[in-house]
């Protein structure tokens, strides 16, 4: 039994999230970088906008995936009691999303980024800036 649990432990591990503060630091290290640099590195925006003088790239991103589940049953009868565990690839479609709102200020340059959805998701999205394209 300790064998299944241990396997068990190993696929949920797989599933490991990331913390929102790790999302959080990534995109502050984007923090004065050209708007130049961000769409080399980010691509071309979903949509943009002007408020207030200040352009907002919005970035919009989807992905769906199979979600894996995993079944505990225990049962029994004649006196017998007997336990299981397993696991079921493509238990059904499962969509995340990630939606990244820079604004650009009057210099050019990123002055602040908001993002929403899967911590996940906007990790992978988000390169690090690259030194040459920085500041």
């Amino acid at each position: 039994m300790k064998k299944w649990a241990f396997i068990a432990l190993l696929c949920l591990g797989g599933c490991a999230s990331v913390p929102p503060a790790k999302v959080d630091a990534r995109m502050a290290m984007w923090q004065g970088v050209s708007a130049e640099a961000l769409m080399d590195k980010w691509g071309v925006p979903s949509q943009t906008t002007k408020v207030e003088g200040q352009d907002w790239l919005v970035y919009r991103n989807t992905q769906t995936s199979a979600k894996p589940t995993i079944g505990l049953g225990v049962g029994g009868g004649s006196g017998n009691v007997f336990g299981s565990l397993g696991t079921t690839l493509g238990g059904g479609p499962s969509t995340t999303g990630c939606t990244r709102q820079v604004v650009i200020g009057n210099d050019g340059k990123v002055s602040r980024i908001r993002w929403q959805g899967d911590p996940k998701l906007c990790w992978k999205l988000t390169p690090e800036p690259t030194a040459a394209g920085s500041h």
